[in-house]
C-alpha cells in the first residue's frame, strides 16, 4: 500500500509539473498572439495606405496602357484611310483627264450626267439583264435593243 501510495504521490506531483508547464506555455502563446495583434493594429493604417496606393498606381498604369493603346490603333486606322481617300482622289483626278473624263465634264455641265447615269432619259427604260443586272436599253429603227449596263 505504501508503494501504491508512493507512486499516485509522484504521478499527481508529475501531473501538477505538466499541468505549469502547460499553464506557461498557454501565457505565453497568449502573450505572443496579444503583440503580433498590436502589432497588427498598429501597422493597419499603413498596410492601408500601401494598398492604395499600390491600386491607385496599377489603375493609372492601366488608363495609361489603354490610352496609348486606342491612341496608336486610332492613328494607324486614320492613317490607312486617309491613304485609301488619297489614292482614290489621285484615280479620280488621273480619269478626270481621260477623253472620258473630259466627256463626262461637259455631260454634267450640261446637266445630262446624271439622267443618262440613271436611266432617266426619254424613251429609254431599265431592263432586268441576265444575273440580276440593270440594263438602260432602247429600241432601235433594227427593233433591237440597245444600251448599257447601269451600276
Amino acid at each position: 500500500m505504501q508503494r501504491t501510495t508512493a507512486t499516485m504521490e509522484r504521478l499527481d506531483a508529475e501531473q501538477k509539473n505538466q499541468c505549469r508547464i502547460i499553464e506557461q506555455a498557454s501565457e505565453k502563446a497568449s502573450k505572443t498572439a496579444e503583440d503580433a495583434a498590436e502589432a497588427f493594429a498598429v501597422s493597419k493604417p499603413r498596410l492601408m495606405t500601401y494598398a492604395a496606393l499600390c491600386a491607385l498606381m496599377l489603375v493609372c498604369v492601366g488608363w495609361f496602357v489603354g490610352g496609348w493603346m486606342m491612341y496608336r490603333s486610332g492613328w494607324a486606322t486614320g492613317d490607312a484611310n486617309g491613304y485609301k481617300r488619297a489614292i482614290e482622289a489621285n484615280a479620280a483626278a488621273s480619269w478626270a483627264n481621260t477623253k472620258s473624263g473630259v466627256m463626262a465634264k461637259r455631260l454634267d455641265e450640261m446637266g445630262n450626267l446624271q439622267p443618262l447615269a440613271a436611266c432617266n432619259l426619254p424613251g429609254f427604260s431599265i431592263e432586268k439583264g441576265e444575273r440580276g443586272s440593270r440594263w438602260c436599253v432602247v429600241v432601235g429603227k433594227d427593233s433591237q435593243f440597245h444600251g448599257w449596263a447601269l451600276p
